[in-house]
């Protein structure tokens, strides 16, 4: 008796949805490597220590939890992170003898550390807040800004520039002073 081993199928045979076996397959593997593509791009982007910490997740998508678990925490601690940034951000004063540069570079990190966390103000109230935080020195600066400047459109930026321009004329006045 000879074992007779019957071909296989011209036509793949139907779900109970009635699509074809191969179909899924297809859609399936493009899945696949859609996933596998975002895992390597993910991989590719973070550094050793942060490898190590997600490199065992089955998807992309777990990856991308893990690490917005890791570096923003769940919602508790988000929320607890925000309000101490919140409280930063409204307590914040720029020091009698700190410069425009070293001011705003602390300013920035609360700022943008609130807009990581999806929390934070509108342009016009970073501009409001910045020359409210500064020294007294420089209340004679600040409302030559305000009186000649639309502060509504007034761009950070500019008016770091604007007030950079300041110091640098009042450094040099108080050289020739002395």
């Amino acid at each position: 008796m000879t074992n007779v081993v019957p071909a296989p199928p011209t036509d793949p045979p139907n779900t109970l949805d009635g699509s074809r076996v191969w179909e899924i397959h297809d859609d399936l593997k493009k899945k696949l490597a859609k996933n596998n593509e975002a895992k390597m791009v993910l991989y590719n982007a973070l550094p050793k220590k942060e490898y190590e910490r997600i490199f065992m997740c089955k998807t992309a998508k777990d990856i991308w939890q893990s690490l917005l678990i890791t570096h923003q925490g769940n919602s508790q601690v988000k929320d607890n992170k925000i309000d101490l940034l919140v409280q930063q951000y409204e307590q914040f004063t720029i020091l009698e003898e700190e410069s425009i540069d070293s001011g705003f570079a602390r300013f920035n990190t609360i700022i943008t550390s609130l807009k990581a966390l999806d929390e934070g103000f509108s342009s016009k109230n970073y501009v409001r807040k910045f020359l409210r935080a500064l020294h007294p020195k420089w209340r004679a600066k600040v409302t030559a800004i305000e009186e000649s400047k639309d502060l509504s459109s007034l761009a950070l930026d500019e008016l770091i520039g604007n007030l950079k321009v300041h110091e640098v004329v009042m450094e040099n006045a108080h050289i020739i002073i002395k």
